[in-house]
């Protein structure tokens, strides 16, 4: 299947979560892309972690280094932006969330995510419902 993620789906390849295992297994059994975007909210939410202190410093490091062996394709997002704001504004829903959906809306893909409010918003839409999917729903 041909998906995008969101950085909730993609952080979980980094760092062990609820639902670690289901994202590494979207990423190894799936054609997955992703809005550039996702490169600084993944390393967003690593540092969260540091400051968390969920995990250390070294740990955060590590996690870059093996996001950037991943070799993601990323999608430039600008021209995602005029779709990512209107959606945003249909959903009112942040911007960044909707730049994920726009990038599926526009490469005919699934938006995979572990963002349960985002994907209770985009479900009830009817332009959009067709392109979200939970994480949690494709696990195997």
């Amino acid at each position: 299947m041909d998906l995008v993620v969101d950085a909730s789906v993609a952080v979980k390849w980094l760092i062990t979560e609820a639902d670690s295992e289901a994202a590494v297994s979207v990423f190894q059994d799936h054609n997955v892309v992703a809005p550039d975007v996702l490169l600084a909210e993944c390393r967003n939410a690593v540092l969260t972690h540091v400051r968390r202190g969920t995990i250390s410093i070294e740990q955060a490091k590590q996690a870059e280094r093996d996001f950037d062996g991943l070799r993601l394709h990323a999608l430039p997002s600008v021209p995602l932006l005029t779709q990512a704001f209107a959606l945003a504004l249909e959903l009112g829903h942040p911007i960044y969330d909707c730049i994920y959906l726009a990038a599926a809306i526009a490469s005919d893909r699934i938006l995979v995510t572990a963002d349960q409010r985002f994907a209770a918003k985009v479900q009830g839409s009817a332009k959009a419902a067709d392109r979200i999917k939970l994480l949690a729903d494709l696990r195997t």
